[in-house]
């Protein structure tokens, strides 16, 4: 029996929820080597030359230019921006902690579906809303003594992977995947090179935390020892970022938003696999409360919006937009 788009699309979604969450673990080890603007642009550089091999094997999938270069570039842009506040905060914050605020997303996406003309949350989905805005305080705490500033970088990088996904589905579902990852890349490329040649210009003086740190240095000189350890790491984030980026374009081109961000929601186990295995971190159990209700709450939202879209699916015109 061959399977639907919709089962292809979350299978793509599971896929690049797995390595994702292993990538960005392999991000928090290189954090305290190199500056975030040396590692997205070595990862951009080795990346491009596996996206030509992709292209040039004719596994692209359609044209490599885009039909709509301002949606593309927009697209890539959010994308990038959502990645820097998230490595940025991996460098303090616990890897499930922080896959936990960035993927409260789907609720963000539910809420930006329910705006549109003639169409309101569900009951589910109301539900779903309120679980995720608990979880939400639960793992921020704020005014407690476990409130950390960090904690609201993942949640912006959420409303930016939002938009970046309604994107996807609504105005480049017609884009070659590929495409979609070079446009991804190439901005990688030019806003690490940016990054290395202003970020020193503006660094503070004086000892500098951690984050600040990799936010705030250039280029970090490495020698033999430091190259043979990194290499290997900006190699495989860069088979990551190709291989993850391909697939969750391709994710949002063949299953509803909302259905792909259900399925997204494997991150946060696939996420606590990688921070066990690498760094031997276990949140608290109010994180884990909160990462739990923030995933049921993903879970509601998603439902409702699946059904709808099962029963006016006969009534769209095809080819979805």
């Amino acid at each position: 029996m061959r399977s639907s788009p919709a089962a292809g699309g979350v299978g793509c979604i599971v896929l690049a929820a797995v390595i994702l969450a292993l990538g960005d673990g392999l991000v928090k080890i290189a954090s305290a080597e190199i500056s975030v603007w040396q590692l997205v642009f070595l990862r951009a550089l080795v990346a491009l030359p596996l996206i030509a091999i992709v292209m040039a094997s004719g596994a692209s999938r359609g044209r490599v230019w885009p039909k709509r270069v301002s949606w593309v570039a927009l697209r890539s842009l959010l994308l990038v921006l959502m990645w820097l506040l998230v490595y940025l905060a991996l460098t303090r914050l616990p890897l499930p902690v922080v896959s936990a605020g960035l993927y409260s997303s789907p609720i963000i996406i539910a809420l930006m579906v329910a705006v549109r003309p003639g169409r309101s949350l569900s009951r589910r989905e109301t539900v779903g809303v309120t679980l995720g805005f608990a979880g939400v305080l639960i793992l921020l705490r704020p005014g407690g003594a476990a409130f950390s500033p960090m904690l609201l970088l993942p949640l912006v990088a959420a409303a930016l992977y939002a938009f970046a996904a309604v994107i996807t589905a609504s105005r480049c579902r017609e884009e070659s995947p590929v495409c979609l990852a070079l446009g991804m890349q190439l901005l990688f490329l030019v806003v690490g090179g940016i990054g290395l040649v202003i970020a020193p210009m503006l660094a503070p003086a004086g000892d500098l935390g951690s984050g600040v740190a990799f936010l705030a240095h250039g280029w970090q000189a490495m020698d033999i020892e430091v190259f043979v350890r990194l290499a290997p790491l900006i190699v495989g984030l860069a088979v990551i970022a190709v291989t993850a980026s391909i697939a969750m374009a391709r994710a949002y081109q063949m299953a509803p938003a909302p259905m792909v961000a259900a399925g997204d929601y494997s991150y946060l186990a696939f996420s606590g696999f990688w921070s066990l295995v690498l760094f031997g971190q276990i949140p608290d159990r109010l994180a884990v409360l909160g990462m739990a209700l923030i995933a049921l709450a993903g879970i509601a939202a998603t439902r409702g919006e699946r059904g709808r879209h099962a029963v006016n699916r006969g009534r769209s015109e095809p080819g979805h937009r």
